[in-house]
């Protein structure tokens, strides 16, 4: 059983130090500079803010979410300053991320990241803006260690994998599943979670009866392959999966070709409207997810959120937008607060705060996680994704 991605994960924090190594050797103080620049486009009413996403290949909405939160700020005077919002294709993957982070980071007047939208990609380049002296605030990447690093300006606006595998395994024990086969994707998210789903799995008494992993780049062929072995030599009445799209939806695809009809659980990203929508009606209660968004939610923040977005584009929202709208409206209230866009200030009103936001009440701890935050279960059922009565 492989648990961890040495070589590529090797490749990509070689490459984070080794930037940052000729970046010490040949610059001032990255952070002095960046403060000053900060604080001459303050002056002038004016914050930037870098949104950094894989545009290209994700089509969730966050950029629709930024835009709609803006509009909140502007319309209610909720910043001091105008907020000027950079949109940055990372490329969704960790390499193309790491250069496009110093492609940020070379612009001293940027005080805030909100990105990115993978774990593997965020987490090294949350070591760039840390350097810099950028305040990342982290909307849905749900890595344990991003917020373990105690990085003094960096902030996780989403529960992390601890929080998600907890609320699996409630999950699983609530069905009845007793036999789970965990099959992940092989990068630091996808060993973070199942270490977590494992771990209170056993809490529970549940048994994990086979964990594997899978690399980004795997053909049908080889998901194929392997869940005929799973057919032939295990005994078990869930599997859980986690990666990303367009793979999950193989991954199910294949598992019902080899005719195994047992539920299949992922976390938030199965809640993608994408994936509801390639799925049949065949799998009307037998895919689950856990997910930070409930679209039942009865707060007037939120029914505003939802209300809004439906009359500004015509289509509901979706995890993604909640989560970069909610990102970006605390974010300038702490500037408000703060009368100030230097990242050091903005952290220091965002730790240990209450706010009651579109996504529920949660706090910033001292770490920059949050607390409070509830997760929602759902099922599949009708072509959407409901919440798990």
């Amino acid at each position: 059983m492989k648990l961890f991605k040495t070589h590529r994960n090797n490749i990509i924090l070689l490459a984070t130090l080794f930037a940052l190594t000729l970046i010490s050797c040949s610059s001032d103080d990255p952070i002095k500079n960046r403060n000053s620049a900060i604080k001459k486009l303050y002056s002038e009413g004016v914050v930037k803010i870098a949104a950094a996403n894989s545009f290209s290949i994700n089509t969730a909405q966050m950029w629709e979410g930024l835009e709609l939160a803006r509009d909140k700020i502007e319309r209610e005077n909720l910043c001091p300053a105008k907020i000027e919002l950079q949109k940055i294709d990372d490329g969704g993957d960790p390499i193309s991320g790491i250069n496009k982070a110093h492609e940020i980071a070379s612009q001293n007047g940027v005080s805030v990241v909100i990105g990115h939208a993978f774990s593997d990609i965020t987490l090294p380049c949350s070591l760039i803006y840390q350097y810099y002296g950028i305040l990342t605030m982290n909307f849905i990447s749900t890595a344990d260690n991003l917020t373990a690093r105690n990085n003094p300006i960096l902030f996780s606006n989403i529960p992390n994998d601890e929080e998600f595998g907890r609320n699996l395994a409630n999950v699983f024990a609530a069905k009845g599943f007793k036999n789970i086969i965990i099959y992940y994707m092989d990068n630091n998210p996808g060993v973070s979670m199942s270490n977590s789903l494992e771990l209170y799995c056993n809490k529970q008494g549940i048994n994990i009866v086979n964990r594997e992993s899978f690399d980004m780049s795997i053909q049908s062929v080889e998901i194929d392959r392997t869940i005929k072995r799973w057919k032939n030599n295990f005994i078990f009445d869930a599997v859980f999966v986690t990666g990303r799209m367009p793979t999950i939806y193989d991954i199910i695809t294949i598992i019902r070709n080899n005719e195994i009809e047992c539920p299949i659980i992922g976390s938030d990203s199965f809640d993608d409207p994408v994936l509801a929508s390639m799925l049949t009606l065949s799998e009307n209660d037998k895919v689950y997810a856990i997910s930070n968004y409930n679209p039942k939610c009865e707060t007037k923040e939120f029914k505003e959120f939802f209300d809004n977005f439906v009359a500004k584009y015509g289509k509901e929202p979706d995890q993604e937008a909640l989560q970069a709208y909610d990102a970006l409206i605390v974010i300038a209230k702490a500037i408000a607060e703060a009368d100030s866009a230097l990242p050091e200030d903005i952290a220091q009103v965002l730790r240990g705060k209450m706010y009651s936001e579109a996504a529920g009440p949660y706090v910033f701890t001292e770490t920059g996680a949050i607390s409070g935050r509830k997760l929602t279960p759902k099922v599949f059922r009708d072509g959407e994704f409901v919440n798990l009565e």
